[in-house]
């Protein structure tokens, strides 16, 4: 379908289906993958097309949120009081680390952190003490030679291009997850301890701190192997 939004002409996609049409078995590949129908789209414009896999049915928050994050970080996830805690403190609120301390962490571990904490984790922490909406998974990225993931404000953007409407608010570090659910393998090279103050510092990865492990630079190159993207992309294609 084409279409204008603003000065921008582009072309919209969409598709529902099974989790089963895009590779995930009945058994979850040994996880379960959040139940309701797969809402698959794809926004075209002269340069870039971009595709977004997200649950409409599935909104995350308190007990949900924390099984979910449960499966996909190394160590596990805390129920939701223990991140209530953490995401609370006022001056380094997750991980519990010195105040500013994170700045000089490398690999790209402060820039994730900063990310996480000065936009996410107020949604987060409604979301887990459910005193606002939900959260629901939305994975978004550019297809072609140059695949990549969207940044948070382009994914924002394509979400609401592609005009898809959620009960909750799209997240895309659940997004990001939905991948490990499907295929855990993807993780297996990723470091399982991380550290935003040095070696003194250094913890587990749960699901407090999955935020932070699953956006760090070093990892996309993993999640874009996943072979889900690809199947978006053809089902899409063949739409």
């Amino acid at each position: 379908m084409m279409s204008t939004h603003g000065n921008r002409i582009m072309s919209l996609r969409q598709r529902r289906c099974s989790s089963a049409e895009i590779g995930i078995g009945a058994d979850g590949n040994g996880r379960t993958w959040p139940a309701g129908e797969v809402l698959l789209a794809s926004v075209t414009r002269p340069h870039a097309t971009h595709h977004l896999l997200s649950l409409p049915q599935a909104v995350l928050g308190g007990e949900r949120l924390t099984g979910f994050l449960g499966q996909v970080a190394p160590f596990g996830c805390p129920a939701p009081p223990s991140l209530i805690r953490a995401y609370s403190l006022p001056d380094a609120p997750y991980p519990s680390v010195l105040l500013k301390e994170h700045e000089d962490a490398p690999a790209g571990t402060g820039d994730a952190y900063r990310r996480f904490v000065l936009g996410p984790r107020h949604r987060w922490l409604a979301a887990l003490e459910e005193t606002g909406p939900g959260l629901c998974p939305v994975l978004a990225w550019q297809a072609g030679p140059a695949r990549r993931l969207l940044a948070g404000d382009e994914w924002a953007g394509a979400v609401a291009d592609a005009g898809i409407a959620l009960p909750g608010l799209a997240d895309g570090y659940l997004g990001r997850g939905l991948l490990l659910l499907a295929h855990p393998n993807l993780a297996d090279s990723w470091q399982t301890v991380m550290s935003l103050g040095g070696p003194t510092k250094a913890r587990k990865i749960t699901g407090r701190e999955f935020p932070v492990w699953v956006d760090l630079p070093a990892h996309e190159p993993s999640l874009l192997a996943s072979p889900l993207l690809a199947r978006v992309e053809r089902l899409l294609a063949n739409t």
